[in-house]
């Protein structure tokens, strides 16, 4: 909202009665503005001044969800990744050392497949911002 001159101090009261469905509308739609409340957006309107309305892309929803999915996974490889180096430097077994060793490289195996599914969706998701 852009800021008032001092000098426009709010002391008139104009009461208006609407609807409850229509007051709802409006609600709803004060929801998605930088509004406080119902009556700054009307205010606003009366003052014919700028209002910011917001919006979200639903198409990304699944999206994000995929993403922090794969967030979650790379981070619990991480830590798999950490466990299994840990009782490497703690062993003095060969053979014991050979099976960690084989343990942390399956672990990068699946650190290399997510990031190739996070470069297709990272794609997938460039493509649709440069078709805007």
């Amino acid at each position: 909202m852009s800021p008032r001159k001092t000098s426009d101090a709010l002391d008139k009261v104009i009461t208006l009665r609407v609807s409850a469905s229509f007051f709802n509308q409006l609600e709803e739609k004060r929801k998605k503005t930088n509004c406080q409340n119902v009556s700054e957006m009307v205010r606003a309107i009366l003052y014919k001044e700028k209002i910011m309305f917001y919006y979200t892309d639903a198409t990304l929803n699944s999206t994000a969800l995929e993403l922090a999915g794969i967030r979650k996974e790379l981070n619990q490889i991480g830590i798999n990744i950490n466990q299994v180096t840990r009782f490497f430097h703690e062993t003095d077994s060969v053979n014991q050392k050979a099976f960690h060793a084989l343990k942390i490289a399956e672990d990068y195996k699946r650190v290399e497949a997510k990031v190739e599914q996070l470069l297709i969706m990272i794609s997938e998701i460039g493509k649709r911002w440069l078709q805007k």
